[in-house]
């Protein structure tokens, strides 16, 4: 899948002659296919969906087939084997059994003992089924589901990272694009007050100094758009390893949108409510409190007795496989329990209650981290919010006083280190205008995945 979907966008881009535009929506899919962390969990999940089969495949009988063969000169076994097969009689068994005794009575009738070889084919089917073991049957099973439920929980927590780990490397493209954007406007604002210095310059208005300040800011400009661009690069390399796809030249790729902001009428009640009920770690969490309770019941079965059927039934053969020379069943009940074993299921029940009051203390302190972590992430939310507003009113006055100053400097009541210091603030400004807007997006992302509502739709903006 992953070979395809990296197929498909690769030649997407070289039907192209620019490079392919990626949304946040394409890239956060691409992801879901492609994470290895994803993939892992994944596969974590159907080892647990395999091991509940298995554990629910215990209440079924365990059916066994065999086929042994045997040849043996033991007196017991060869014996055994020939009354297996029908064929032991009262004078073959003087083969095994010292006899002669008997031959006041039957003059020669039985030869002394000399133990030959004997074969034996054995052909059994045999089954057992398990009565009642204490509830430890039904226990397993419910645990096993449990943790299988849990697992799935674990995924989808791993889902939100993934969305979670793209969306913040996506916004980070963004902003490393419009960094490029700002760099080419600087570039354009700083050639304009080049070119009025020129001008004023052969007009005998300005002194030839301002011309060679405003050429050497012009070229420090020019170095800080390819500076941006290689940040561009990266960002999208990053991006495209958040995204699973590790062969794809970053410049093929042209993340697209501006950086928004709108800040959600929700308060921090809302939020940690929120977190305490859907976060999907902290239920799966809650779900394995469940499985270390029925683990207490689990260890105090081995203190019960079990109770079990059993049968099977055999063939014997003195030459072929599967032969029928001698045939036999056996069927019946066990009970067994275990009356001491030195405290040791005792001391296992016990432990299991501790571990249980473990995970109950644990599962408390998490849903206090949890509440703790939201809290830190709305404030965080509110002061990226604020810092915007700030960035936002400085971006209005410094266009004001780049205006002023421009006028200023075209009537001589300004000089050129002036006009480009005020160029440097306003360009500085516009520029954490939108790294505050890239850090409420972020704080908002961290919010939403913190509270567990982080979801597929462009990084939980919908």
């Amino acid at each position: 899948m992953k070979k395809i979907t990296i197929f498909l966008l690769v030649i997407t881009v070289s039907l192209s002659a620019y490079s392919k535009e990626l949304s946040l929506d394409e890239a956060i899919k691409i992801a879901l296919k492609n994470s290895y962390q994803l993939k892992a969990a994944k596969k974590k999940l159907k080892s647990k969906e395999l091991e509940y089969k298995a554990t629910k495949g215990i209440r079924w009988p365990t059916i066994t087939f065999s086929e042994i063969f045997m040849r043996t000169n033991i007196p017991g076994w060869a014996m055994m084997n020939e009354l297996n097969q029908h064929r032991l009689t009262m004078n073959s068994s003087s083969k095994y059994v010292d006899m002669t005794s008997f031959n006041a009575l039957y003059p020669g009738m039985f030869p002394s003992p000399h133990y030959p070889e004997w074969n034996n084919w054995q052909t059994k089917i045999q089954f057992q089924v398990p009565i009642w073991a204490g509830g430890k049957i039904g226990t397993g099973i419910d645990m096993r589901k449990k943790e299988f439920e849990a697992t799935k929980f674990d995924l989808q927590r791993t889902r939100q990272k993934v969305i979670y780990d793209v969306s913040k490397a996506y916004y980070g493209a963004i902003l490393a694009k419009e960094a490029i954007k700002l760099a080419k406007q600087a570039y354009k604002s700083v050639k304009k007050h080049y070119e009025t210095a020129k001008v004023m310059y052969d007009n005998g208005l300005a002194i030839y100094a301002d011309v060679l300040r405003a050429k050497v800011y012009l070229t420090k400009v020019k170095s800080k758009i390819e500076e941006a661009e290689n940040q561009y690069l990266i960002a999208k390399r990053g991006l495209l390893l958040a995204m699973g796809v590790d062969d794809l030249d970053p410049a093929q790729i042209d993340v697209t949108g501006e950086l928004t902001f709108s800040m959600p009428e929700k308060d921090i009640k809302y939020w940690q409510e929120i977190a305490v009920s859907e976060r999907p770690d902290l239920i799966a969490l809650r779900t394995r409190v469940e499985t270390a309770k029925k683990y207490i019941d689990f260890q105090k079965a081995d203190m019960m007795p079990t109770i079990g059927a059993f049968g099977y039934y055999q063939m014997d053969d003195r030459y072929n496989p599967f032969g029928t020379d001698g045939t036999g069943f056996t069927v019946g009940v066990a009970l067994n329990w275990k009356i001491f074993d030195g405290f040791q299921a005792y001391n296992k029940y016990k432990a299991a209650k501790e571990t249980y009051k473990q995970y109950s203390n644990l599962k408390k302190g998490f849903e206090e981290y949890i509440k703790f972590s939201v809290f830190k992430a709305y404030k965080q939310l509110l002061t990226a919010q604020s810092k915007l507003k700030a960035a936002e009113e400085n971006l209005k006055y410094a266009e004001e006083v780049l205006k002023i100053t421009e006028k200023r400097y075209k009537n001589q009541m300004a000089s050129m280190i002036d006009l480009l210091d005020t160029q440097t603030m306003y360009d500085q400004i516009k520029f954490e205008k939108a790294k505050a807007t890239y850090d409420a997006k972020v704080s908002l992302l961290e919010l939403e995945y913190q509270s567990g509502k982080l979801k597929e739709n462009n990084g939980g903006d919908k």
